[in-house]
């Protein structure tokens, strides 16, 4: 008896909260919804020759990875990367290209030879599992999170605190008043 007591305090508490709580989105955005990709500037050499290298997660270069270079709905190059991860695209013109090695892809600015502006790097740094899908992580603000767990850590201790008043009570009703 004493137990469902708590159990139905604990379970109304928590319906109470429930309804006053605001709702948490938890599902990922839909690709609509995602901030368009980051554009790096790349400077390319002589030639319009664009160096870049494939790496994994750890930094280990990726040998034979298949980098694809698009340019509008153009493919403009296709090649493999070497056992130390380098790969070397030429014949390229300026321009905003997306550049694809596996299930990684980034979109990238190439700049002329003597045209990119000072922050431009001088090659591209593929990083293989780079925008995949990693679970959910940061889809519910943390801070949200512990106000959540501690609105629940109170629900059970108010619970507890409920079924113990009750018990006390009960007990005090079974002893004999004294005149």
């Amino acid at each position: 008896m004493k137990g469902l007591s708590f159990l139905k305090g604990v379970a109304v508490t928590l319906a109470t909260i429930g309804t006053t709580m605001p709702q948490v989105q938890v599902f990922a955005a839909a690709p609509a919804a995602q901030a368009a990709p980051a554009i790096s500037d790349v400077a390319l050499t002589s030639g319009g020759t664009l160096a870049g290298r494939v790496v994994d997660a750890q930094g280990v270069a990726i040998d034979g990875a298949e980098v694809v270079l698009v340019q509008g709905k153009n493919e403009v190059a296709r090649v493999l990367s070497n056992k130390d991860g380098q790969f070397v695209a030429t014949g390229l013109k300026g321009g905003v290209y997306q550049i694809t090695a596996g299930q990684t892809e980034g979109v990238y600015r190439l700049w002329s030879e003597r045209t990119a502006p000072p922050a431009a790097r001088d090659q591209v740094l593929i990083v293989a599992g780079e925008n995949a899908v990693r679970a959910q992580f940061g889809a519910v603000d943390p801070t949200l999170l512990l106000l959540t767990g501690g609105v629940i850590a109170a629900a059970v201790l108010g619970g507890i605190s409920v079924s113990q008043n009750n018990d006390i009570k009960d007990e005090l009703k079974r002893v004999p008043k004294s005149n």
